[in-house]
């Protein structure tokens, strides 16, 4: 009964038609002939703002034909001082390239938040991926905007406000693996401001350990363990929060 109220909530709110589009990326990945991948990870933690222990649950699929890859997915809380159940969504669109056989990728990416009853945050982004032997590097900007929700323009009637933009924030991802990429075992160390479903002030970086294994194909079983700050580039770094990522890649030839 508690899935089919929140499917209610949700197929009846403003945020449906980013449903919709997300989860067509993810129909896509089963209905093209092309390699396909499908994620699902579970998240336990806490952060100064999250009032105690936080879950949730994260979805992404995706595939590639040729150089392309087109991927999406959503985000769920299950536990959180949030009233929200559906808290975001991100729509990738990658393309390989190769400049004097130097590879590497452009991605353009969408991200949709409603964290809250009253604001919601939209992402548009532009990277630059290269992976090299042991080390991947992602570059690029994004462009955040935070507007009000329609409950909060109905609650407080507000006919007429802005929206908070942010233009040309730096997007980064460097990370450091023990084994090449295609290793069936690996360990690494990344430092960066953006996850699958977050971009963070570039001035307030994450690290992470992780490691993964291969079970048998084509199953990967990873972990993470994530450390937030916050002004890491002022006189004081200051503790924010901590989370354990854990979850499951299936490739589909």
């Amino acid at each position: 009964m508690i899935i089919f109220k929140y499917l209610n909530i949700i197929v009846n709110s403003s945020i449906s038609k980013y449903l919709i589009l997300t989860f067509f990326g993810l129909i896509t990945t089963f209905g093209l002939k092309a390699q396909g991948q499908i994620t699902g990870y579970f998240d336990a933690g806490s952060v100064n703002t999250s009032e105690g222990l936080f879950i949730r649950t994260g979805v992404l699929g995706g595939y590639t034909y040729r150089k392309t890859t087109l991927s999406a997915g959503c985000l769920f809380d299950l536990k959180s001082p949030s009233a929200k159940f559906f808290t975001g969504s991100v729509l990738n669109l990658t393309q390989e390239f190769s400049i004097k056989k130097f590879p590497l990728e452009v991605q353009g990416l969408f991200m949709y938040n409603p964290f809250s009853n009253l604001v919601h945050e939209i992402n548009w982004g532009l990277l630059v991926n290269i992976k090299r032997n042991h080390f991947a590097f992602r570059l690029g900007t994004s462009f955040r905007t935070y507007s009000l929700s329609k409950s909060a323009e109905e609650e407080y009637d507000l006919e007429d406000h802005e929206k908070v933009h942010e233009n040309w924030n730096l997007v980064y991802f460097l990370q450091y693996q023990l084994k090449p990429e295609d290793h069936h075992w690996n360990i690494g160390i990344a430092l960066t401001d953006i996850d699958h479903f977050m971009i963070r002030q570039e001035t307030n970086p994450m690290v992470y350990l992780n490691g993964k294994y291969k079970l048998q194909e084509p199953l990967t079983l990873y972990a993470e363990a994530w450390y937030f700050s916050a002004g890491n580039f002022n006189l004081a770094a200051n503790y924010f929060g901590f989370f354990f990522r854990t979850g499951l890649l299936w490739n589909i030839d």
